[in-house]
């Protein structure tokens, strides 16, 4: 999702003649994706395992970060809910930018809140960080997914469902491997298996999912490339996981999600309140999830229902990417600006 978020941005940078140095860590497909988009990178670290682990793995990445930011000497350093851009900046002297979207990164405010010069979040970020947040109306998906960067391509979907005129439900499924995911309710195996079960009585099920899954439900898994799962989120009936990332990004596409955590989001939350287009749901609430799934793939206007409600949200937030490319020339404007020491 980082890189997602971040590579409109990249490529409008470079295109118009800036020099850009994107550093990277080896976690999940964000290499392969990196690749993918063509965008050139430096990889600093590889994701740390348990708290420790993640920690040290912080520190090594400040330390690697600053070696590179001591020759290419950047006029900004921007991050998306990592402390590591901040700490480095504020070494040198020169402006940050992070951005953030999750109230449960409470370690990672911590690390940063000290050393950053602004954070950037949306405006229905549930937590005051003080005289150095800045709030604009928007998502993070918003950054990839307007209709100014994305075109949905209904051959992409062909490449992985054969019946493109049943309706689908796309289920996802995290890894729980963050440290702000130690204390957090989760759905069981057992709770897993009943709701697709449940949901294939209405509906073809697929699954995309970076935890190991009950062996019954391997043979459902999906494993689309990253742009790919995109397409499939637009065209799919209904998106139901325990990732408020993808249900949001389900969400600002036109497709109605159901967000399953105890926590929530300040963004999960807006988009159920005052959009109805996302549905938030404790992991303990199985019954409601699935009556409200079936509700959804059985009703037969929810498709044209929904992307009504997709035009009234797009026409009340912003393009994420020009918001950042905005923040960025503001900022280092300032920063070329300053007479030197």
């Amino acid at each position: 999702a980082d890189v997602h978020f971040f590579k409109h941005a990249i490529h409008a940078l470079l295109k118009r003649g800036d020099e850009v140095m994107v550093t990277s860590r080896d976690k999940d497909i964000t290499l392969d994706l990196l690749i993918q988009l063509g965008i050139e990178n430096r990889e600093i670290s590889t994701k740390g395992k348990g708290p420790a682990g993640l920690l040290l793995e912080m520190v090594m990445r400040d330390f690697k970060l600053l070696t590179i930011a001591r020759t290419f000497r950047p006029h900004i350093y921007l991050g998306n809910n990592s402390p590591n851009a901040a700490h480095v900046a504020w070494l040198m002297r020169k402006p940050s930018i992070i951005f953030e979207d999750t109230e449960i990164h409470t370690l990672n405010h911590k690390a940063y809140y000290r050393f950053v010069t602004e954070v950037h979040t949306p405006d229905c970020y549930r937590l005051d960080l003080g005289i150095k947040q800045k709030m604009y109306p928007g998502y993070h998906a918003l950054a990839y997914l307007h209709p100014n960067h994305f075109r949905p391509d209904p051959d992409v979907t062909r490449k992985y469902m054969n019946d493109t005129d049943k309706k689908t439900a796309l289920i996802r499924f995290v890894d729980w491997g963050s440290i702000h995911d130690r204390r957090a309710g989760r759905l069981s195996d057992r709770v897993k298996i009943d709701m697709v079960k449940k949901l294939q009585e209405h509906a073809s099920v697929f699954i995309t999912s970076e935890a190991k899954l009950p062996p019954v439900l391997e043979s459902q898994r999906i494993s689309a490339f990253s742009d790919d799962i995109h397409h499939l989120l637009y065209y799919s009936n209904l998106v139901v996981g325990d990732s408020a990332t993808m249900c949001s990004e389900a969400a600002v596409l036109g497709t109605p999600s159901i967000y399953v955590d105890e926590r929530g989001r300040g963004y999960t939350d807006e988009l159920d309140k005052t959009y109805g287009i996302c549905f938030n749901f404790k992991p303990d609430q199985i019954e409601d999830i699935l009556s409200t799934s079936i509700e959804l793939l059985e009703a037969s206007d929810t498709r044209k229902q929904f992307r009504e409600k997709h035009k009234r949200l797009l026409s009340e937030k912003v393009d994420v990417s020009e918001y950042q490319l905005k923040q960025i020339d503001r900022l280092t404007a300032k920063s070329i600006a300053k007479p030197p020491a």
